[in-house]
């Protein structure tokens, strides 16, 4: 297996956010980061900035986790603290419940996001870490469908940490990082608009896989986070590649132990870019993908 140094890893960002988590792109090719310390989605400066730190873009006054934008640019934001999935379209100042519960029964606390291209959202229900664990696998994966509005789960309080989740194109396979469990889940939508659910590739060593992202051509990235108090001499953070058989195809060094957050994005020069929230740093890194066919 093939390993790239730390140094592959370009600095984005230097300051600015608090307990970085989840990180996603919009349409406009702009970057943003979930800040959950202190309840804010900050933006990554762009390369003509001035400055390198992250810039406060809006506050839920919660704990936000993750967030994802839909087709019309409105930002979903999954927070720990509020137990739901808020939304606020760009040119509203209120943050607005979209889901908060099923069938009565409160989330824990949604993890992670993300729409399929078709509208749909999806997102995981995992409580902070070690409310859903291998003891108490009480994660869920849940949609809501652009056609019908209703919330529909594709996992009911069974999994360990659910944390990443990526759609592919219409949202008929849909991956999720089950951290405790250490592997990564697919569900694949039947023709009885059912989905069945299987482990696409199991992992060994470290926590386990947490944010996850799809390039253009459907290769999965996983980042594999493991706990930074373990000391400089034992921690090493992961980013595996997975391809579109769920094989493992490379593994990257990651540029600290707790990548949290993860995004493809298209770099405007005919190429994609890999971009990473790492919390123990506090930092935004990136790593054009074409640097993979390099080496």
């Amino acid at each position: 297996r093939d390993r790239f140094s730390p140094m592959a890893w370009e600095e984005v960002s230097q300051g600015g956010g608090n307990k970085l988590a989840g990180l996603c792109v919009d349409r406009n090719g702009s970057i943003f980061v979930a800040s959950a310390g202190s309840g804010e989605i900050m933006q990554v400066p762009m390369e003509d900035s001035e400055g390198r730190d992250l810039v406060p873009f809006g506050f839920t006054g919660g704990v936000p986790s993750a967030m994802a934008f839909d087709n019309e640019n409105a930002l979903f934001v999954a927070d720990f603290a509020f137990k739901c999935v808020l939304s606020k379209p760009l040119d509203d100042t209120e943050w607005v419940p979209v889901v908060a519960d099923y069938e009565g029964r409160q989330f824990y606390g949604p993890n992670s996001v993300c729409f399929a291209n078709n509208g749909t959202l999806f997102f995981t229900d995992s409580g902070p870490m070690g409310d859903t664990s291998l003891a108490s696998p009480k994660g869920s994966v849940f949609c809501v469908s652009q056609e019908d509005r209703l919330l529909k789960p594709l996992a009911l309080e069974c999994l360990a940490h659910p944390s990443g989740i990526a759609a592919r194109g219409d949202g008929s396979v849909v991956f999720v990082a089950e951290t405790m469990a250490n592997r990564v889940l697919r569900f694949v939508k039947r023709s009885n608009d059912v989905y069945h659910c299987s482990v696409y590739h199991q992992f060994n060593g470290g926590v386990g896989p947490t944010a996850i992202a799809l390039d253009s051509t459907g290769r999965l990235f996983v980042a594999r986070y493991e706990f930074a108090e373990l000391g400089e001499a034992s921690i090493r953070g992961l980013v595996s590649i997975l391809d579109d058989a769920g094989s493992l195809s490379r593994e990257v060094l990651a540029p600290g132990p707790e990548v949290l957050g993860m995004a493809v994005a298209d770099n405007g020069e005919g190429g994609e870019t890999l971009y990473v929230a790492e919390q123990s740093s506090g930092k935004v890194y990136s790593m054009p993908l074409a640097s993979l066919e390099e080496t």
